[in-house]
């Protein structure tokens, strides 16, 4: 074997120094780091009600289809697609004139949801897009809004409110 010289001890004390301060920066690097604890907090949005405003532009009587004039209120922080009147949550109320009916305040028997027979037409194809805090321009839809020829001679000469829900989808485009 041969006799270590200062130099050589030199150099094999040198490749040790860095070799272990190569682990070492190593362990800095890679194995002594544990990020197992980290977390992200978000905050989701409100879903908020989607509104529709329908005014109907001439009486309705049994049997009787009209247009009407539709805008639609989005009061969440993403844009959103109305596609449809939800089926079976039309509700009718009956009142003896219009500011009771836009109160809701002292509706009258006689004239409900299955003595109105009220049925909704559908929305546009491509649906009704309605941005962020905003409403949409007003569409008239044709032949909107139908009292079925079965409808109750209790509901002649009343102002009807149509509550309904409508159906659509959140829009995640710009």
């Amino acid at each position: 074997m041969r006799k270590m010289t200062k130099r050589s001890t030199a150099i094999v004390a040198g490749v040790a120094v860095v070799a272990l301060g190569g682990t070492a920066a190593f362990a800095a690097v890679s194995g002594w780091f544990n990020g197992a604890d980290s977390n992200v907090t978000a905050s989701t949005a409100e879903i908020k009600p989607v509104t529709a405003r329908i005014t109907v532009g001439s009486n309705l009587w049994a049997g009787k289809t009209v247009d009407a004039d539709v805008t639609i209120g989005n009061y969440n922080e993403f844009k959103v697609k109305a596609t449809e009147v939800k089926a079976g949550s039309i509700v009718v109320s009956a009142y003896n004139n219009a500011s009771d009916a836009a109160r809701e305040s002292g509706a009258v028997g006689g004239c409900g949801t299955n003595e109105a027979d009220i049925e909704l037409g559908s929305l546009p194809t491509a649906g009704i897009l309605v941005d962020p805090g905003k409403w949409s321009l007003s569409q008239t839809l044709t032949k909107f809004v139908t009292m079925k020829a079965t409808a109750d001679p209790a509901c002649a000469g009343k102002v009807l409110r149509i509550n309904f829900t409508l159906d659509g989808e959140l829009v995640n485009t710009p």
